[in-house]
């Protein structure tokens, strides 16, 4: 493979050129000449800081003016096969049990061919029992243990530890691992059903110029109308807002950065929903030792080393990964600190993709304009407040005496709320979300305030950086708060009924041609499938939404009743009465029931169908 990269296109140096000075121009008759700040000329000191915002203003407006120009010229994607790679997800798990049962499943639903590797990093609690049970039923599924004192040292070592794992499987055939994909997932991710297929197109890795390729991300609990279960009707509504911030976040504002990347040639990757080309990973480790560094931000570090060794990456709105949103303040907090610090971090890559050479000049710009947004951000944060202390202090004409001060605090507004607010209608329009115009337009003016809080994950970050604190710190899942409901099974059906039925088993080995290994792979694949079929309950559960409900009710009823799994079945045929009555609360309360009775049905598989095959 010859590295390359692509030459932006001619609008978007067109569109730069014309609206940076136009927005320069607006931001000083603002800022500079309006008198709202004091006369221009008096201070030295405070003209200096007038033109820094004003400078730091047109940069930040001409970038905001370029993604939404992107995100609107929608590019649709072409399929292929995905059966023209290899793939293997990586999922790095600490302390997962929660959630990585229905992720590994999902995963083998919906890709039968792909392997799934789950990197145990000296998990405490069951995450590793869990996956050996999977690997029972299924030999896609691996398990890679990691154990002291080589264990919990950072992410990138745990999936460079799979690396060499997926590696020594693949075999040394240089055509075979040119394509092989290696997938990136956390633990509570679910890729769309087309992604492989949408992979596989001439715009991602059927172009052999594609070292790695990022998907969208979406949350899959943006419609849970209880994300807070321990806590009351307040902080569930702040949790609600919350969720869909991050929705709004990642299906428009950071879409949009990516795709103007797209045209950039510097598509970042990120921890969730990153695919990359194993022969580009084995370039990667000729230069560095191994593809994944030891920043905070692994995954950003991976597509900028990427990129240094002239592949192309790309990214792509249609495919998705789901991913779980939080609905608490302070673990948003530590989340967000986490990657604006990894970010900052990946600063000392620039002057290597300068030496590089392998990037055009809008992409450097591109680059270099990302990575001194959190230190631009402190600067606005420490100059603004002062030169507003320096306007009272000097008592000069303020906003509600003068008409021109009038204008200008509608310019201010226009400049300062309309540039972020507009994410929200974005966000029903281009994104497809189901929310009404005037709530749209209601979670654009939140996605304000929500976006400003970026200047305290900045000042965050650059406070750890300062004072040495790297540790990585992983974020609790919301599925771990459940445990402290009460969740003693209801007594809905008897418990007389049968885990597993044999004679039904016998009858379907008969229907299959007399094959009893049939039956068996049948009803193991119903044992892998289980976990993403109940998380399916339980997030339409979660969203009260009806039909979503039913569906998946009825999937887990008709797959019971046909494997002869006649305590489940009637369990799930029972849940089925609260849909239909619209009694969610029930619903709920019941969900433990379905939870432990399908565990006791795929042990009884275990136990009785795959010890004895």
């Amino acid at each position: 493979m010859t590295p390359a990269h692509r030459e932006s296109p001619a609008w978007l140096w067109a569109v730069a050129v014309v609206l940076c000075p136009v927005y320069g121009t607006a931001a000083s008759i603002v800022f500079v000449f309006s008198g709202t700040f004091g006369t221009f000329g008096d201070h030295l000191v405070r003209d200096i800081m007038l033109i820094i915002v004003s400078v730091i203003s047109a940069l930040a407006l001409t970038y905001i003016s370029l993604l939404l120009f992107t995100f609107l010229r929608r590019e649709a994607h072409t399929t292929r096969q995905a059966a023209d790679f290899e793939w293997h997800l990586l999922v790095p798990c600490l302390n997962e049990e929660s959630v990585v049962a229905e992720t590994v499943s999902a995963a083998r639903t919906s890709f039968p061919t792909a392997h799934v590797w789950v990197i145990d990093d000296a998990s405490d609690d069951r995450t590793g029992t869990i996956v050996r049970g999977l690997q029972d039923f299924d030999n896609h599924v691996h398990l890679i243990t990691r154990v002291s004192p080589n264990a919990r040292t950072g992410k990138g070592d745990a999936l460079n530890a799979a690396y060499r794992q997926v590696g020594q499987f693949v075999g040394d055939n240089p055509h075979r691992r040119q394509h092989t994909i290696i997938g990136v997932l956390d633990a509570d991710g679910y890729l769309s059903d087309n992604t492989l297929d949408l992979l596989a197109g001439p715009q991602a890795f059927g172009d052999e110029q594609t070292g790695g390729v990022q998907i969208e991300v979406w949350m899959k609990n943006r419609n849970d109308k209880r994300p807070r279960p321990l806590n009351g009707r307040w902080k569930n509504l702040v949790g609600k807002v919350l969720i869909r911030l991050q929705d709004i976040e990642f299906r428009t504002a950071n879409s949009a950065m990516q795709l103007l990347r797209v045209k950039t040639g510097t598509v970042g990757m990120g921890g969730n929903g990153q695919f990359n080309r194993l022969s580009v990973l084995d370039h990667l480790a000729e230069v560095d030792g191994e593809p994944w560094g030891k920043k905070l931000s692994e995954d950003f570090e991976l597509g900028l080393k990427i990129l240094s060794l002239g592949y192309r990456t790309h990214y792509t709105r249609d495919a998705h990964v789901s991913q779980e949103a939080l609905p608490y303040f302070r673990r948003l907090l530590t989340q967000r600190t986490r990657w604006a610090q990894g970010l900052l971090e990946c600063a000392s890559l620039l002057p290597r993709l300068r030496r590089a050479k392998v990037l055009n000049v809008a992409g450097l710009l591109e680059l270099h304009f990302l990575m001194t947004q959190a230190w631009l951000s402190m600067i606005n944060l420490l100059v603004i407040p002062i030169l507003t202390i320096l306007a009272i202090v000097d008592g000069g004409t303020w906003l509600w005496q003068s008409t021109s001060q009038l204008l200008t605090l509608f310019a201010a507004i226009i400049f300062l709320v309309l540039p972020y607010a507009m994410w929200g209608p974005l966000y029903r329009i281009r994104a497809g979300a189901k929310v009404g115009w005037l709530n749209s337009v209601g979670l654009g003016l939140l996605f304000l305030g929500y976006v400003y809080l970026t200047y305290v994950f900045y000042a965050r970050a650059i406070g750890r950086m300062l004072t040495g604190r790297n540790a990585w710190a992983k974020t609790k899942r919301n599925a771990d708060d459940l445990r402290q409901l009460d969740t003693t099974p209801l007594r809905i059906i008897p418990t007389a009924a049968p885990l597993l039925d044999r004679a039904v088993v016998q009858e379907l080995a008969i229907e299959l041609e007399g094959r009893e290994e049939y039956a068996h792979e049948l009803i193991s694949t119903f044992a892998v499938i289980w976990p993403k079929r109940l998380a399916n309950v339980q997030l339409a559960t979660a969203a009260e939404d009806r039909d979503a409900t039913w569906d998946a009710i009825a999937s887990i009823r008709v797959a019971a009743d046909m494997l002869g799994a006649t305590r489940l079945a009637g369990t799930a045929a029972h849940l089925a009465k609260f849909v239909e009555a619209g009694d969610f609360e029930k619903l709920r309360e019941a969900l433990p029931t379905l939870e432990q009775l399908g565990a006791d049905t795929v042990e009884e598989i275990r136990r009785d169908v795959v010890a004895a095959s």
